[in-house]
C-alpha cells in the first residue's frame, strides 16, 4: 500500500511502482507525460528531442532547457542516464522493449489505453508519485468544470452529428480514413456533448479508441460537423483532398462549411490540459452560438 513517504502505483502494464521517496527528477517520453508534468507544475529533466514541450500551452521558451534523450521511437538510454533521473515515464508501445535497461536507471511508469477515466489515473497516479496530488486534483477540477459548462450549453439546442477523423494521403488513396471512436479520449467526451454514433465493437483488436471507416460508412451516418486531422505524407489539408470526391460532396457537413482542419491531437497527448483546450476549441465550432456564454 503506497505511504506518505513510500509513494507506489500500478501502471498500464500491471507493474507496481514504489519509490523511496517522491520523484523530483523525471524523464518523459510521451507527449502525454509532458501534459501530465505540466498540470503538476513540474518540468522534466529530460523529453524527447522533437515534441510539445516548447508549445505556449505548456513550457514555451522555457523548453529549451530540458536535456534531450532522443525519439519517441528511439529514446536514448545513455542519455537518460546521465541525467539521473528519478521516474521515467513512458508509453506500453514502444517503451516497454526498453524497459530492462531503463528499469536500472529509475523506477518506469508506462502508459497505455485511451478514454477519460484513464486519463485522470494517469495524472493521478503521477501525482502520487511526485507528492503532487494536490495538483492533479485541481488540473481534474479545472476540466470538470470546462466538461460541464459545455453541457449546459448543449443541451439548450439540438444535437449535432460530429464526426472526428483525420489520415495522410495514403488514407486517401487506400479508402480507409481514421476515426475517433466514443472510447477514444476526445470521442468519449463529445459522445457527452453532440450525438457521436462512433461506437468502437467489443473485440475490437487494433488501437483502442481508433478504427478506419470508408467514405460509404460515413456517408450513411452523415455527420454535421466534421473535425479532419492531417497527417504526413500529406502535402495538402486532407479535407482539401477529398474536395472532389462525389461522396464526400454529399456530406452535410461539406455541403454546410461546417468541415474544419484541426491541430494534430491525437499527436498531442491526452492530458487535462489539452482536452481542456480541445474542448473549448471543438464546442466553439459545434455550438457556435454559444461562444462566449462559458
Amino acid at each position: 500500500m503506497p505511504t506518505e513517504n513510500r509513494p507506489s502505483v500500478v501502471d498500464a502494464v500491471g507493474a507496481e511502482i514504489g519509490l523511496r521517496q517522491p520523484a523530483r527528477r523525471v524523464v518523459c517520453l510521451t507527449a502525454t507525460g509532458i501534459d501530465i508534468l505540466a498540470e503538476l507544475e513540474l518540468m522534466p529533466v529530460g523529453y524527447l528531442a522533437k515534441g510539445i514541450a516548447d508549445r505556449p500551452e505548456f513550457y514555451g521558451a522555457a523548453a529549451q532547457h530540458i536535456a534531450s534523450v532522443g525519439s519517441w521511437m528511439w529514446p536514448q538510454v545513455n542519455q537518460i542516464k546521465q541525467l539521473q533521473p528519478d521516474l521515467i515515464i513512458g508509453w506500453a508501445f514502444p517503451h516497454r522493449f526498453y524497459k530492462p535497461w531503463l528499469d536500472r536507471i529509475a523506477p518506469v511508469y508506462l502508459m497505455s489505453g485511451s478514454g477519460y477515466e484513464t486519463t485522470l489515473q494517469r495524472l493521478r497516479d503521477v501525482g502520487t508519485l511526485c507528492d503532487r496530488t494536490w495538483a492533479a486534483e485541481r488540473a481534474i477540477a479545472q476540466l470538470e468544470h470546462t466538461l460541464a459548462a459545455h453541457q449546459r450549453l448543449s443541451t439548450t439546442q439540438a444535437p449535432k452529428t460530429v464526426l472526428m477523423m483525420g489520415g495522410s494521403t495514403l488514407n486517401r488513396w487506400l479508402g480507409k480514413l481514421l476515426i475517433e471512436t466514443d472510447r477514444g479520449t476526445v470521442g468519449s467526451l463529445l459522445q457527452q456533448l453532440t450525438h457521436y454514433p462512433w461506437p468502437e465493437p467489443v473485440n475490437h483488436r487494433g488501437e483502442p479508441g481508433f478504427m478506419t471507416y470508408s467514405l460509404p460508412q460515413i456517408v450513411t451516418i452523415n455527420p454535421d460537423v466534421i473535425f479532419v486531422q492531417t497527417y504526413p505524407p500529406a502535402q495538402r489539408p486532407l479535407s482539401q483532398q477529398l474536395a472532389r470526391h462525389p461522396l464526400w460532396n454529399q456530406l452535410t457537413a461539406v455541403q454546410t462549411h461546417q468541415v474544419y482542419e484541426v491541430d494534430q491531437f491525437w499527436h498531442m497527448g491526452t492530458g487535462t490540459r489539452m482536452l481542456n483546450l480541445i474542448l473549448n476549441q471543438l464546442m466553439d465550432k459545434v455550438y457556435p452560438q454559444n461562444q462566449g456564454s462559458k
